[in-house]
């Protein structure tokens, strides 16, 4: 019992010592750490009063497309060039930089500081000015439909993407929604809807926060610019200089115009038979091949040819209500590549990613490489679904279709080369693999707009700016 007793006491006196040494290692763990805690919760203030900067700096470019031009030609914004220090968030204040980094490109850098520890943190986000964002517009959800095939640039839409069976086994180009991307049979896509993961990291994204909206066309701006070059709902076969009015028998200076009866004055045949051919146009695509015109339609328009008599626009097409096309297209020429038009091909279907040969996709001149230009129905390309493919543009510019744009039979597949917004359905009754129209992107297409359209292109965080605060 005595030799027991002895044991405990040193046990006892051994505790007591390391307690000693580790309470005040605690205590100063316990010190350091309530001060880092108290550093992150200050970063963090700081960080979050630099986005708010950025956010204004944002909506302030966004207000008016005066101030979006004057940002992108390097016009300095009173209160936006670290000028002025805004107060008006709590815990600390903040101040802002625009400044022109590029064509139709500028960059937002907004600063926060903290109140108490003046501690400072900054974040960047390059913006590029792009109405047209994207080669198929909707204003809702987006039924990617077959007869339509697009190459060279993302599908971004403001509600579901819905693949056609006919395209679900295309994974390409990338695909962006703030719904959800759905696919068809043995391509699925997103099976979980709204809920993570939202993204397989390459073909497509489900709740994409970072789609643009939608422009505005200004329709006054564009039917007037029609009225102007006498493009103003007039056809192909009217390629004179005047027309008899049939209603009072006079002469009339301008292109005939196609009357609400669907005919083609002053002869009043039927226009199928000839706008076929918008060649004979005197500003069509072969007789205006440098120069751009708005093509304006307050109705209908129907394009039926043939492979003698095809389809040759260009500029910006405007029909308000539904757009038929029955023609092949015939306008040849070589036109530019958008740079990133290799990352919307790096997978063609399930089963086959971009290689080193070429030829895989148009463009396509090796693995992640990709031409500068393209030579429209000159070069060929082939794909898993053909060989040997040409493109036949018919429409080189922007189309916008304010009702259904209906593609009937294998006449119907001639080519866009910039960008298509149909605001109806698309209803195609021959689309398949194998015969399509394509949709080649053209990203430096401009449209009046009553809005302004900013397209993020980066975000980082940065080094606050040494120059010192007012």
């Amino acid at each position: 019992m005595k030799n027991r007793k002895g044991f405990i006491l040193p046990a006892v006196i051994l505790v007591f010592v390391l307690l000693m040494l580790i309470v005040p290692v605690m205590v100063k763990w316990v010190q350091n750490d309530t001060k880092l805690s108290v550093k992150d919760q200050k970063a963090s203030i700081a960080f979050n009063l630099a986005e708010a900067a950025l956010d204004r700096g944002y909506w302030k470019v966004k207000s008016s497309t005066a101030t979006c031009e004057n940002s992108i030609n390097g016009v300095l914004i009173p209160g936006y060039h670290f000028d002025t220090v805004y107060n008006d968030v709590s815990g600390g204040s903040y101040r802002i930089s625009i400044s022109s980094v590029g064509t139709r490109t500028l960059m937002i850098t907004g600063e926060g500081r903290d109140s108490s520890t003046k501690e400072v943190r900054a974040v960047s986000a390059v913006y590029k000015n792009q109405v047209i964002y994207t080669p198929l517009l909707s204003s809702g959800n987006l039924g990617f439909k077959k007869g339509l095939v697009v190459f060279w640039g993302a599908i971004m839409s403001q509600g579901d993407i819905t693949l056609d069976p006919v395209l679900a086994d295309h994974y390409f180009p990338r695909k962006y929604s703030k719904g959800v991307v759905i696919g068809a049979g043995s391509d699925p896509r997103d099976t979980n809807g709204l809920n993570p993961p939202n993204t397989d990291g390459a073909e497509w994204w489900s709740d994409y926060e970072y789609v643009p909206e939608l422009p505005i066309p200004n329709f006054e701006v564009l039917r007037a610019s029609a009225a102007a070059t006498h493009t103003l709902n007039v056809y192909g076969c009217a390629s004179g200089s005047s027309y008899t009015d049939p209603n009072t028998g006079s002469t009339v200076s301008g292109h005939a115009p196609w009357d609400a009866r669907n005919k083609c004055l002053p002869t009043g045949a039927d226009h199928s038979t000839h706008f076929g051919n918008t060649w004979n146009h005197p500003k069509s695509a072969k007789n205006q091949p440098n120069t751009d015109y708005v093509w304006y339609y307050d109705g209908d328009l129907r394009i039926i040819g043939d492979s003698t008599n095809g389809c040759g626009i260009r500029g910006t097409l405007i029909v308000r209500g539904n757009l038929t096309i029955d023609s092949p297209g015939q306008y040849n020429y070589t036109g530019p590549v958008p740079a990133d038009a290799r990352f919307e091909h790096a997978r063609i279907n399930k089963t086959k990613y971009d290689t080193a040969a070429s030829g895989e996709y148009p463009a396509d001149i090796g693995l992640s490489s990709s031409s500068l230009t393209f030579r429209f129905g000159t070069d060929s390309w082939s794909d898993p679904w053909g060989t040997g493919w040409r493109t036949t543009v018919g429409m080189r510019g922007f189309t916008y279709v304010g009702g259904d744009l209906s593609l009937p039979n294998t006449n119907s597949f001639m080519d866009f080369n910039g960008a298509v917004w149909v605001v109806g359905d698309v209803i195609s009754s021959g689309g398949s693999a194998n015969a399509y129209c394509g949709i080649f992107y053209n990203d430096n297409l401009q449209l009046p707009t009553m809005n302004v359209i900013l397209v993020r292109q980066s975000w980082q965080e940065v080094p606050p700016s040494a120059q010192a605060w007012p």
